[in-house]
């Protein structure tokens, strides 16, 4: 074969390769918005303008350029369609510590804290020194402020604190609501979270409400038990983001599993409900002894009307629906008497408020656990009014 038909062929098989793969990721881009997408788009771009390069150079009769352009092509077809694939089927195996949420490639978002599992990273936008999505905290309260420290999971995280804050603000001066809530958090998290921040942050106020992570099933340890070790070394953590980001790693990985093992969840909750009563308890003693009331609030939902949705068992938080519908009402009657008769420790019971509403679908999101916007106002107005009555009227 002479050079011409050679850099010719070379640049045939150069040109096909990328039309298949970038039809494959058009056909991707349908099924999912780009941001999903966006690490294995740059490196496919890349790919591309790399190999754009050594084509524009064939022209040169080098064979050097003529193999790598050859590499180049081979390469693309072998990673880009299988890897887009993947994406578009939803396929996922993860590695390393094991929660039901977060899911473990979801940690690229937050940052691994050997305390409390995970925080956000400081250096967002809109999150504190301490890893929390709210402002930053003053070293020594400002005179006349009246300070409400939120603790809880993505429930609270949405916003709740901040729509209190407004309510009361319209009457009251001086109330600031700090949001210390963070999605998948538990008791333990919570209860954790007081032990470091609580005399720092300085409360006037503690607001709690977790059940939804402590119900789901535990992968590997419950919480108490659970060890998270934080590495800051580059080269570990920058493995770590790519396997999280390449799901063709992961599906090697998944074919490995049965000599690597894998991860599965336990029949038993991330906080089993004896521990889930020991942390609401220690919460509350932790706020007591320093004089600090705290409010205990249930958790609403949309399953007592509506029912269980299939991804909660699908995507392994409950063994079955009938399961989580009974702990749904196990955890929630557990914080129901954990706060009887406890002198400054009150109830919220937004599940008996809330759940069995006629217009329950309009105030949930279809996992029935998470607040529309709606939702969100009428539980900030109930817990609002509360604490007008309850705590403003006798500070």
């Amino acid at each position: 074969m002479n050079g011409s038909s050679e850099q010719r062929i070379t640049r045939y098989i150069f040109i096909v390769s990328f039309l298949v793969s970038a039809i494959v990721l058009i056909v991707l881009a349908v099924k999912q918005p780009l941001r999903s997408n966006i690490v294995f788009a740059f490196l496919w771009g890349i790919i591309l303008a790399g190999g754009a390069i050594v084509l524009g150079r064939i022209h040169d009769r080098h064979q050097l350029f003529l193999r790598i352009a050859l590499l180049v092509s081979v390469f693309n077809c072998i990673i880009v369609p299988p890897e887009a694939y993947l994406r578009y089927t939803g396929f996922r195996y993860e590695s390393g510590i094991q929660f039901g949420y977060p899911r473990p490639y979801q940690f690229s978002v937050f940052e691994p804290d050997e305390h409390l599992f995970w925080k956000f990273p400081p250096s967002q936008p809109g999150i504190n020194r301490y890893g929390f999505p709210t402002r930053e905290v003053t070293t020594s309260k400002p005179p006349g402020t009246f300070r409400i420290l939120y603790i809880g999971n993505s429930c609270t995280f949405q916003g709740i604190p901040r729509f209190v804050e407004e309510d009361l603000q319209e009457r009251h001066a001086g109330i600031e609501c700090l949001n210390f809530a963070v999605p998948g958090y538990t008791t333990y998290q919570g209860k954790v979270t007081l032990k470091l921040y609580l005399d720092e942050v300085d409360p006037d106020l503690v607001v709690a409400s977790f059940g939804w992570n402590d119900r789901w099933l535990a992968y590997g340890e419950v919480d108490e038990d659970k060890q998270v070790r934080v590495s800051y070394n580059f080269t570990a953590r920058a493995l770590r983001a790519v396997y999280s980001k390449w799901r063709l790693l992961q599906f090697f990985r998944r074919l490995l599993s049965p000599v690597l093992g894998r991860v599965e969840p336990l029949d038993v909750s991330r906080v089993p409900i004896g521990q889930f009563r020991a942390n609401l308890a220690e919460i509350g003693d932790l706020c007591s002894v320093r004089g600090i009331p705290v409010i205990f609030a249930t958790e609403p939902s949309a399953y007592p009307a509506l029912g269980v949705p299939d991804y909660v068992v699908e995507s392994g938080y409950a063994k079955s629906k009938e399961s989580s519908s009974a702990l749904y009402r196990a955890y929630n009657e557990t914080m129901r008497e954990v706060t009887g008769g406890r002198d400054g420790w009150h109830l919220i019971d937004l599940d008996a408020a809330i759940s069995g509403r006629a217009d329950i679908g309009e105030l949930f999101k279809g996992d029935g656990i998470h607040f529309t916007g709606r939702g969100l106002e009428l539980v900030a107005g109930i817990e609002a009014r509360y604490i007008e009555e309850h705590i403003l009227t006798r500070h």
